[in-house]
């Protein structure tokens, strides 16, 4: 039989293609991490890597390997994390955008600890693409990102499809309208995310579609700013319902659906190997009692 020890050794190796670096992310030695391989290698019959361009890629039996212990990894998790709650202390770090950091996650911290009062929580912020790298490389535990998520190092479980909403003040004439596109929005000033951001690129493309082209001077990271600046009677902003509902609340705006309707969906994402601590259901279960009423629809295969 494999330990655990031996599988995480042959996943880091999986992962990240080298000894070296399979041993700085497991804290073990390089020589450890070799005699894990050979055990396994030995138990099987197989080699599991072959040494190409000095890389060591993954054979057929690899393959078959690492999804047999993303199985075992997830077993035993749900094992360890019986004791939570029991008085075993747990540490969950936790990974989001930082336009949740005011609003969603200050409530999922009380909901979990409420839940799991032995637990102590990390929040870390950051950008979508940094939040994947450090969950993969098991340097965050779980995080909330943006889907699509390709990277087989990772679990996904999908938690909520939110769209895109015209965020305006309460008093404005947009707010007689159920949705709202570019023709209603005409040359009126929109407050943008990044040009980069999938957000701006659908309005950018509903605008070309109908013979416009959007009108913005002001470029904000994040949608707390955002809003603050529609709510200062700076223009309008088009942005994900779910970072937007709670900053809306509070500042007494509107929000009414982007139009054509563009939905982005969100997930928890968690390192395929994770063995202890809370699974993404433990979290996901907490995080939709955190939700605004107003964020979006929970994804229906997992509610």
């Amino acid at each position: 039989m494999f330990s655990l020890v031996q599988l995480q050794s042959f996943q880091a190796v999986f992962a990240h293609g080298t000894t070296v670096r399979a041993a700085e992310v497991t804290g073990r030695s390089q020589s450890q991490v070799s005699a894990d391989l050979r055990a396994i290698e030995a138990q099987l019959g197989r080699p599991l890597f072959r040494r190409e361009s000095g890389r060591l890629t993954p054979t057929q039996a690899a393959e078959q390997v690492f999804e047999r212990a993303a199985q075992v990894f997830e077993a035993h998790q749900n094992l360890a994390r019986l004791g939570i709650g029991r008085g075993d202390d747990q540490v969950l770090t936790f990974g989001a955008p930082r336009s949740l950091s005011m609003t969603l996650l200050p409530r999922m911290a009380r909901d979990l600890r409420q839940q799991f009062p032995n637990l102590s929580i990390a929040l870390k912020f950051g950008r979508y693409p940094d939040l994947i790298a450090a969950v993969a490389e098991g340097r965050m535990d779980q995080a909330i990102v943006k889907l699509p998520v390709s990277d087989w190092r990772l679990r996904i479980l999908p938690i909520i499809d939110a769209p895109l909403v015209v965020v305006m003040r309460a008093d404005d004439p947009l707010t007689a309208l159920d949705r709202v596109g570019p023709d209603a929005i005409g040359g009126r000033h929109l407050i943008r995310t990044s040009e980069g951001a999938p957000s701006w690129q659908a309005v950018t493309a509903a605008f070309r579609q109908s013979g416009r082209q959007p009108y913005s001077r002001i470029s904000v990271e994040g949608v707390g700013p955002i809003c603050r600046l529609v709510s200062e009677g700076e223009g309008l902003a088009v942005v994900n319902r779910l970072m937007a509902a709670d900053y809306a609340g509070g500042l007494n705006l509107q929000m009414r659906v982007f139009a054509p309707e563009t939905w982005e969906s969100f997930a928890i994402i968690q390192n395929a190997s994770a063995t202890h601590g809370l699974t993404m259901t433990d979290v996901q279960a907490v995080l939709r009692r955190s939700l605004s009423p107003d964020a979006g629809r929970a994804d229906p295969s997992h509610a």
